[in-house]
């Protein structure tokens, strides 16, 4: 860890960094069916800018069954690991410029690179493995640590300050993501979003919802990097 940081950049996962070729839909339904005995699965939730946690509640706000209770959770949480790390195998892909601009970024002593998710942290884990990238991330909040994807910003911004001896100042903190979600978290937050047409929003769509900017794709490198460190 550096107190040497002056950046902090926050990176969504699906639809941002790479597709997992719904092989994490799969996961989550299957685990909802089997665990939660929840027979329409996901049916009505939207999983693209949502958490893990938060899908889990509304499906059982949708059928009338209780919140799953910690034991469950956890059941249910093992198992959509144990599916997860079989499904993904050999499949899914990177989105377009996002291996040179994470090396590159790692390069710089003055950047700490975070996640902000809302994918279990083991499911996190196993899409970034797929693809050879959790070696980028020093810290991150996940989906199994609240509903809200507002708090989960904070609470990787608070472990970025303990980590740097120092919080960041709000101007100093990018969100890059590819929902409006994203974009609506960082705005919450009083920091900078990017918003990244990758996934199911457009351009014109990040920016109405609030981006600082908003991009096609992260493949143009040295125009993202210049972005995100000014």
């Amino acid at each position: 860890m550096s107190a040497a940081w002056n950046r902090l950049l926050l990176f969504d996962i699906d639809g941002t960094l790479l597709s997992a070729d719904r092989s994490g839909y799969q996961a989550l339904e299957r685990s909802v069916v089997e665990v939660l005995g929840a027979p329409r699965g996901l049916e009505g939730i939207r999983l693209d800018g949502n958490t893990d946690l938060n899908a889990l509640r509304q499906v059982t706000t949708r059928d009338g069954l209780p919140f799953p209770a910690p034991e469950v959770i956890e059941r249910f949480k093992n198992r959509y690991v144990e599916i997860l790390a079989a499904g993904i195998q050999g499949r899914g892909h990177l989105k377009p410029g996002v291996e040179d601009l994470l090396n590159r970024l790692a390069d710089n002593p003055a950047v700490c690179l975070g996640l902000v998710t809302g994918n279990f942290r083991e499911g996190a884990r196993i899409k970034l493995a797929r693809f050879g990238l959790e070696r980028h991330f020093r810290l991150g909040a996940y989906g199994c640590e609240d509903p809200a994807r507002a708090a989960l910003v904070r609470l990787a911004m608070d472990r970025a300050a303990a980590a740097r001896g120092a919080p960041f100042p709000p101007g100093a903190v990018t969100v890059i993501g590819d929902t409006v979600h994203d974009v609506a978290a960082s705005r919450e937050c009083g920091v900078r979003a990017l918003g990244v047409a990758t996934g199911s929003c457009p351009v014109g769509g990040l920016l109405a919802a609030g981006a600082t900017w908003a991009l096609p794709d992260l493949s143009e490198t040295d125009r993202v990097e210049r972005l995100l460190l000014s």
